[in-house]
C-alpha cells in the first residue's frame, strides 16, 4: 500500500477530518488533501517541503516515519524527475515546431516574380534571414534561461533541505534533552517513593516478630491483606485490645486497615494457617514455623515504633524504686546463721 494511502486510511479510521489534522500540524487542508490524493503539482513545482509536511503529518496521527520515509523520498524524486523530463520535453517540441515553420517558408512554390516582386523577395528573404536568425538567439536566450532557473531551483532545493535538516536536527536534540529531563525526573520520584516506603524488618530477639519504621507523618493507617486458601478466623489486636470480629470465619482474601498511633504493637493470629500470604501496604511478611506446630494458631507480631512499652516501663519503674531492705552486715562475716522457728518468727514480726 503507497504512503497516501496509509496515511489517508490511518485518518479515517482515527475519525479525524483533513481540517482536524490541519489544526494539528498547522498545514493547509489542501495541502493535506493533496498528499492523500498524490497530487504532488499543487506544491508548484517545489517539492522540498512535501518530504517535511508528510513527516508533519505522520506524527500527527501516529504513523511511523521511518517506515515510509525511504518510498516518500523516492517518490519525490520521481515526481520532480517527471516534471524536469516534461519540462525538457516542451523545450524540444517549442524548437521543432520553429524549425519546421521556417522549413515551410522555404518550400514555398516558386513563381516567376517581377522586379518589384525580386526585390520585394530578396528583402523579405533578407528580413526573414534576420528574423530566423533572432529567433534563434531568442531560443538559445530562452535555453540558457531555462538552465539558470534549474540551477537555481536547484540551489533552492538544496538550501531548502539543509534547512530542514538543520531543523530536524535541531528537534531530535530537543526531543532528547526533554527525553533526558523526564528520566531525570521519573528517577528522582522513584528515589523519593523509595525513600517514603515502608520499611519492616525481622526483630532478632523475637520469632515471628517486625518493626515497622519509616512511616511518614501524613501516613495514618497501614492496609493488611491476608491470603485465606482454607477457611480461617482471624484475630487482629492492637496493644492488647481486639480490633476486628474474631467470631467471624473468613474466606478468599481477609483485608483491614490497621489505624496506626505512636508506639503501639499489632498482633495477627490466624487461628488455621496453610501457608497464607501475608502482606502489609504490600510488603511481603513471612511466618517462621521453626517453633509452630500443625493445628496451632499461627501468631506475628508488628512493631511501630517501640511498641507498647507501659508495662515494662512500669515494671522498671518498680524495680528501680524499690528496696529490698538488705544491707551487707548480712554478709559481712562468714558463720552458721541458723535459727530457730521462734527467732525467726520474731524477727518477721520486727519487721
Amino acid at each position: 500500500m503507497a504512503y497516501y494511502h496509509i496515511l489517508k486510511e490511518r485518518r479515517t479510521n482515527l475519525k479525524l477530518s483533513i481540517q482536524d489534522v490541519s489544526n494539528q500540524t498547522r498545514l493547509a487542508p489542501q495541502y493535506i488533501q493533496a498528499i492523500e490524493e498524490h497530487n504532488l503539482d499543487v506544491f508548484s513545482d517545489d517539492f522540498s517541503f512535501v518530504r517535511y509536511f508528510v513527516h508533519a503529518y505522520c506524527d500527527a496521527i501516529g504513523v511511523n516515519w521511518q517506515a515510509i520515509a525511504d518510498e516518500v523520498d523516492m517518490d519525490i524524486n520521481e515526481v520532480a524527475h517527471q516534471k524536469d523530463m516534461a519540462l525538457t520535453m516542451a523545450q524540444r517540441r517549442m524548437v521543432q515546431q520553429m524549425a519546421s515553420v521556417q522549413k515551410k517558408k522555404k518550400s514555398s512554390t516558386k513563381k516567376k516574380k517581377s522586379w518589384f516582386q525580386k526585390h520585394v523577395s530578396q528583402t523579405s528573404s533578407s528580413l526573414s534571414t534576420n528574423q530566423s536568425q533572432l529567433i534563434k538567439v531568442l531560443v538559445l536566450i530562452g535555453i540558457v534561461g531555462l538552465c539558470v532557473l534549474s540551477v537555481i531551483n536547484f540551489g533552492l532545493r538544496a538550501i531548502s533541505s539543509q534547512k530542514l535538516a538543520t531543523q530536524e536536527a535541531l528537534r531530535q536534540e530537543q526531543l532528547s534533552k526533554k527525553e533526558k529531563e523526564t528520566n531525570k525526573l521519573a528517577n528522582e520520584r522513584q528515589k523519593a517513593k523509595e525513600a517514603a516506603a515502608l520499611v519492616v524488618e525481622k526483630m532478632d530477639d523475637e520469632t515471628n516478630a517486625y518493626q515497622l519504621s519509616n512511616i511518614q507523618s501524613d501516613v495514618k493507617k497501614l492496609d493488611l491483606s491476608i491470603t485465606l486458601p482454607t477457611k480461617s478466623k482471624i484475630t487482629l489486636t492492637k496493644d492488647g485490645e481486639t480490633i476486628n470480629d474474631d467470631t467471624k470465619v473468613y474466606t478468599g482474601t481477609f483485608t483491614h486497615s490497621l489505624e496506626l498511633s505512636e508506639n503501639c504493637t499489632f498482633e495477627i493470629s490466624i487461628e488455621t494457617y496453610s501457608d497464607n500470604s501475608i502482606t502489609i501496604d504490600g510488603k511481603e511478611i513471612s511466618f517462621d514455623k521453626t517453633d509452630w506446630q500443625e493445628g496451632e494458631p499461627a501468631v506475628i507480631t508488628l512493631q511501630v515504633g517501640k511498641g507498647n512499652q507501659k508495662e515494662t516501663e512500669e515494671y522498671s519503674e518498680y524495680d528501680s524504686d524499690y528496696d529490698y531492705g538488705y544491707s551487707d552486715e548480712y554478709y559481712g562475716q562468714e558463720g552458721d546463721y541458723t535459727y530457730d522457728q521462734n527467732e525467726y518468727t520474731e524477727q518477721t514480726n520486727d519487721y
